[in-house]
């Protein structure tokens, strides 16, 4: 009878449910709706001729085709046309103007608000929130899981939402103003390109819905937002982001003047720029300053969205990475051959999650602290044991396999007593992910096993990694114990050490989850063969290495003599001579 296995409190972050994507749907929606109708649900707010407008009424395009031009289509500016299609805040129209019955044209088809406008506008909402929530919830979406993070996007679109109606209902300025951009570049920091472009056309859909669904103003902020992606590198700072924005802010200019060209039939550049410079009134002014502002709000939200979502500051990892810091002190001084290997997985970690784009410093950061646990029992660890007894030799297959297991669990918990940022403690459940400990568990079935154990006994009691950065140390921890065995360290052992290693991996499904792609498996696998191939590179013997003691003793060359504090003697010292245990038994 198999034995019952221990049970660990290894709990993560908490991902977002099909019920709880139920519910942010169900909230959201009914919250935009509110916002997007909220003027209408007020009798006070209507514009009534001879009366100050309490609110800024923005007649649509089409509304003035139809009703004032019998169906032909001429280019009105603001200031030479009878009627503008902005009625200003605070405007007093005169009674039985063409302006006035106008307005109150389309003011009597609005109000009061009828239940089927309601409805449509709530499905409307309803249904870009459940793409959303779906979207988010993809198994390679990595943080966008989070029910946390989720809920941050969410809050952030309706924060944008509000400023944008704010802005289309107590100021003149076009709506070209709005920024719009902010969301996509937000989200591209903190999440990916994939879900930022999705961001992209939801923020230009909801932005157009606010003024009738105008298609001229969804081309030009969804034209916009793509630019400000596509100017944004892989990992980026958050400066970056005003970078971003004056490319969104150019391209948004540019699209404003073909779509007038294209939607108006003309286009006057020097009159819109002399008669409007003012930018209530320009079009173009109106644009620039948009792109411009999202790029600076991104530029200044990024701390405030970064605590929303729960990643780690940039300052906090710094700290962390600091060799004084208790927990790797700790590390140093009870299993200071661990400490060691973990900061060669630190060096080729970063290199990897660089080349890609992904977070580097919280992947040097995880990679020092991922095994914390392993300070607890460092006996246990063929690393720390310095050729001394071996106390696996005393223990059955299980047991050994417990004691290692240990190591994931008290990690995680003394990580989290010492307030260490759950970004960081998900490097120790995660990087061994659901993989199995095949050493003990074939010599179990070696000696028979007595305990009709399952290979379930034998698997990690962990979580599979779910971002880019906990897949990286996975990968790189298992390859750089499997490096330090190769018996001819050049590139091409390596290459062939990676590569397998990764596609076992990707075989046993570790890396489902993690978001990352083949272009990126494939940059990760070239930057750690040629990094591994950099550390383990070959030197020239030196002459007391090759016998030839005479022209050691011509060179005068003392410190090669004096073996352990010169340079020469770690050097000859290769992988294949200092570690000669295969990498399957690399915790023993």
């Amino acid at each position: 009878m198999s034995r019952q296995k221990p049970k660990h409190n290894l709990r993560s972050r908490v991902h977002a449910t099909a019920l709880s994507s139920a519910i942010l749907t169900l909230l959201f929606a009914s919250l935009w709706t509110l916002v997007s109708k909220c003027e209408l649900l007020s009798p006070a707010w209507r514009v009534t001729a001879g009366e100050p407008a309490p609110v800024t009424v923005r007649l649509p395009s089409h509304y003035f085709r139809i009703t004032m031009l019998r169906n032909e289509f001429h280019y009105l500016s603001t200031v030479s046309s009878a009627c503008p299609r902005m009625v200003q805040r605070g405007t007093q129209l005169r009674p039985r103007s063409e302006c006035s019955e106008l307005v109150k044209a389309f003011e009597s088809a609005r109000r009061p608000l009828s239940d089927k406008q309601l409805l449509g506008t709530f499905v409307f909402c309803f249904v870009i929130c459940l793409l959303l929530t779906i979207f988010m919830s993809r198994r390679e979406m990595g943080r966008a899981r989070l029910l946390r993070a989720q809920i941050a996007v969410f809050l952030l679109l309706t924060v944008v939402l509000l400023v944008c109606k704010a802005l289309l209902l107590f100021t003149a300025l076009p709506a070209f103003v709005l920024p719009i951009v902010l969301v996509p570049l937000l989200t591209a920091y903190f999440f990916n390109k994939q879900l930022s472009l999705f961001a992209a056309v939801i923020t230009s859909l909801l932005a157009a819905s606010l003024l009738n669904f105008d298609f001229e103003l969804f081309l030009v902020f969804l034209i916009s937002g793509l630019a400000a992606i596509a100017s944004l590198g892989k990992r980026h700072r958050a400066y970056v982001h005003l970078k971003a924005g004056a490319i969104a802010a150019w391209v948004a200019v540019m699209a404003t003047a073909v779509s007038t060209l294209v939607f108006a039939g003309t286009l006057n550049i020097h009159d819109d720029l002399t008669e409007h410079i003012d930018p209530r009134y320009s079009l173009w002014i109106s644009a620039l300053i948009g792109g411009l502002a999202s790029g600076l709000f991104a530029w200044l939200l990024t701390p405030v969205t970064g605590q929303l979502v729960g990643e780690v500051s940039r300052g906090r990892l710094q700290d962390l990475q600091e060799l004084d810091q208790r927990l790797i002190k700790l590390l140093r001084e009870r299993a200071p051959g661990t400490w060691e290997h973990s900061r060669a997985i630190a060096n080729l970690a970063e290199a990897a999650a660089h080349a890609i784009g992904a977070n580097a410093l919280l992947v040097r950061v995880g990679a020092y602290y991922h095994d914390v646990g392993k300070s607890v029992r460092p006996d246990l660890f063929i690393e720390n044991q310095g050729g001394g007894p071996n106390p696996h030799d005393e223990l059955d297959p299980e047991q050994s396999a417990q004691r290692i297991f240990s190591h994931v669990v008290e990690g995680t918990r003394v990580l989290r007593a010492e307030g260490i940022p759950e970004d960081v403690v998900e490097f120790s459940y995660s990087h061994h992910g659901k993989s199995v400990l095949e050493f003990f568990w074939e010599k179990n079935q070696a000696a028979g096993n007595p305990g009709n154990l399952t290979v379930r006994d034998f698997q990690y009691p962990g979580h599979r990694p779910w971002t880019r950065e906990t897949g990286i140390l996975m990968i790189v921890d298992a390859i750089e114990a499997a490096a330090r065995t190769v018996e001819n360290p050049d590139k091409s052992a390596f290459q062939a050490l990676v590569q397998r290693i990764i596609f076992y991996k990707l075989s046993q499904g570790q890396l489902d989850e993690t978001g990352l792609s083949l272009s990126d498996l494939r940059i990760i696998a070239n930057t750690l063969t040629d990094t591994l191939a950099n550390m383990y590179h070959t030197r020239i013997k030196y002459p007391w290495q090759t016998g030839d003691t005479g022209s050691l003793r011509a060179t005068g060359d003392s410190s090669a003599a004096e073996g352990t504090n010169g340079e020469a003697a770690t050097e000859t010292t290769g992988p294949q001579e200092r570690l000669s245990e295969p990498a399957a038994t690399e915790h023993l």
